[in-house]
């Protein structure tokens, strides 16, 4: 059973933040509730007040400004996966919210609250790491801008203030040349590993990659170090160097047994994944054939 609580409805992100910063933890912010509604009915965590942001009409909106897919906190993974300009710029991602969970809580849930929760079995945040995406928070009277990977911190933790609101994704489409990939393992409707891969292939090599994982660890990671090491070579002998990476993913991706997988089952897909993905990017922005664990 739910304990008590207020509702308050502030008309812009700026009322919201304040109303924040002025309750502390008494106060947490309602979007979707996917993830908040669960916490609060079994007292994982409490609230005397709900700050209520979905009907702040400026954070619902999906925009394109020639250059970057700008994407409202309070949009839905359901409407992500269907919306004409997603699929049309970011088509990997439309892919990835198709995987979100079921149709119920794609419906409920919204892009903004999913990244503010950082949930380590999330499929969102490792196709936005390929798309080099940026967030925009704000407070009660100043916005700042951060990279996604600067906003993931730790297991359910980022950089996001107490008496700040995640207003806006900030989504470029991949460069000219590119295609990509998004690959996961699963049970129970949730990852236990995801992998995105962004390829842009010139006389048989790759050119220039893009990696991401999620769900091995505390949080998405971008594989910058394996990028850089596979730039120039061959798909196969890229698979290869993959398959041969194992420490370099136990010390940056920090596996970790859960009811999900252990931290080895973890690894070795994340090596399978990889590779998978990379194979099927090169024919187009689509999702590699995942895998049901359960």
């Amino acid at each position: 059973m739910l304990r008590p609580f207020r509702v308050l409805e502030p008309s812009t992100a700026g009322e919201a933040a304040a109303e924040l910063g002025r309750l502390g933890e008494r106060a947490k912010v309602y979007a979707g509730g996917a993830e908040l509604l669960l916490l609060l009915r079994h007292k994982l965590v409490q609230a005397d007040y709900l700050v209520n942001i979905k009907r702040i009409g400026a954070l619902d909106k999906i925009t394109w400004d020639g250059a970057i897919l700008r994407i409202g906190a309070t949009v839905t993974h359901h409407r992500l996966e269907k919306e004409p300009l997603v699929q049309k710029y970011l088509p990997m991602f439309a892919h990835a919210e198709s995987q979100v969970a079921n149709l119920r809580v794609r419906n409920q849930g919204t892009l903004g609250g999913n990244l503010c929760f950082n949930d380590p079995h999330s499929d969102p945040g490792p196709a936005l790491l390929v798309y080099e995406a940026s967030v925009k928070l704000a407070g009660a009277s100043e916005e700042r801008l951060t990279t996604l990977d600067d906003f993931f911190v730790d297991m359910y933790a980022t950089t996001l203030r107490p008496d700040e609101v995640l207003t806006e994704v900030q989504v470029p489409p991949l460069p000219a040349g590119f295609s990509g990939a998004y690959a996961r393992v699963h049970r129970f409707q949730r990852p236990t590993v995801a992998v995105a891969a962004a390829v842009k292939i010139e006389n048989g090599r790759l050119d220039n990659v893009r990696l991401a994982v999620g769900c091995v660890g505390p949080k998405p990671q971008r594989l910058q170090e394996l990028e850089a090491k596979i730039r120039g070579i061959s798909l196969k002998d890229a698979q290869r160097v993959i398959s041969q990476s194992g420490p370099y993913f136990m010390k940056l991706l920090r596996p970790v047994d859960d009811l999900l997988g252990s931290a080895d089952y973890k690894l070795y897909m994340t090596r399978t994944l990889l590779a998978r993905a990379l194979e099927e990017a090169p024919n187009g922005d689509r999702g590699a054939k995942s895998a049901k664990g359960d």
